[in-house]
């Protein structure tokens, strides 16, 4: 009886259970990788791909002649199949499908690609666009708790606060506080959603002597209203009162190049004539109170401040905050 010796355990090889599997298979010898276990349940970003793939190839077996054409002539000598270009396009930008209901896929890529175009407009997080009149923007920034607010078919959407919980609200117009920069002699500020307003010149200054003035328009800011008496006023200087109609309401009684102090509180911009009751100073003696109001009806839709005499303005800070009713 022949015995079978086994190699001694300091000598063995690493075992190939679990590496290799040898068999015959019509008289020849196959050595194959020991198959795997079969996975259990995927995942359903697994499921997702093994779908996208089997739609891939059946799009790409369907796909037009002259693409497949360019398929082939790009893959010849390469070792890829033709196949395989037209499933790298779908992964691009060339390729989109539709889905039972009705739900149309995208590449990724062309997703990115949109983003970054956007990202030309707007970068904030949070960031939304709205249709200006030249074109798309961002509109101007808002404050927690602002509601972008519809302002009709010829005006883009402004952040504003909400108004539903009835009362006024108080808030900053849009663009201002506004930095005098020496380069124009008025400002235009659209007021159409507020029944009053609150006007601070603070420190204001002027190329040249001048006094501040207001013109208001209400047709929404193409003209302003300057006619010989649009406006009435009435201040005191030394023991009389002043009485006039002019083109214009003046913020101030008194000309200077600098320090212009003023104090405007407007009212009934909605309906009615608008009224004017203004405290202003050029210096600590030169303090005037000015009252007036609109020789015309409203609704006033936007102010112009500047200089009365076509200086441009230089300095200081000019801040507006208007009253919404609730």
């Amino acid at each position: 009886m022949a015995i079978i010796r086994t190699i001694p355990r300091k000598g063995r090889q690493p075992a190939l259970t679990g590496r290799l599997m040898i068999d015959t298979v019509r008289g020849v010898l196959r050595v194959r990788k020991w198959p795997r276990k079969r996975p259990g349940k995927r995942t359903a970003i697994e499921r997702f791909w093994t779908d996208w793939f089997v739609q891939a190839n059946k799009l790409a077996k369907y796909a037009d002649g002259m693409s497949q054409a360019r398929a082939i002539q790009m893959t010849k000598g390469s070792g890829m199949y033709p196949r395989d270009v037209l499933l790298k396009a779908m992964r691009g930008r060339l390729y989109t499908w539709t889905t039972p209901d009705g739900w149309k896929w995208y590449p990724m890529a062309a997703i990115g690609d949109v983003s970054e175009s956007l990202d030309v407009l707007a970068q904030t997080v949070g960031s939304v666009l709205v249709r200006a009149v030249d074109r798309w923007r961002a509109p101007p920034d808002g404050v927690i708790g602002d509601v972008l607010t519809y302002k009709g078919l010829a005006a883009p959407p402004v952040w504003q606060a909400p108004t539903g919980g009835g009362g006024a609200v108080q808030q900053v117009l849009a663009g201002t506080p506004i930095i005098p920069d020496n380069t124009v002699t008025s400002y235009d500020v659209a007021v159409e959603d507020y029944n009053s307003v609150s006007l601070t010149l603070d420190n204001v200054g002027f190329a040249g002597s001048d006094v501040p003035k207001l013109l208001v328009s209400t047709d929404g800011g193409i003209t302003f209203r300057a006619g010989a008496s649009d406006y009435h006023d009435s201040y005191l200087q030394g023991s009389t009162q002043v009485n006039r109609d002019t083109d214009r309401f003046a913020l101030g009684v008194s000309a200077g190049a600098s320090a212009m102090y003023v104090e405007a509180f407007l009212d009934n911009l909605r309906a009615g004539r608008a009224i004017l009751r203004t405290v202003n100073a050029r210096s600590t003696s030169s303090v005037r109170f000015l009252n007036g109001f609109a020789n015309f009806d409203g609704p006033i839709t936007h102010f112009r401040i500047g200089a009365s005499f076509g200086n441009n303005l230089n300095a200081g800070t000019i801040r507006l905050v208007g009253q919404v009713a609730g």
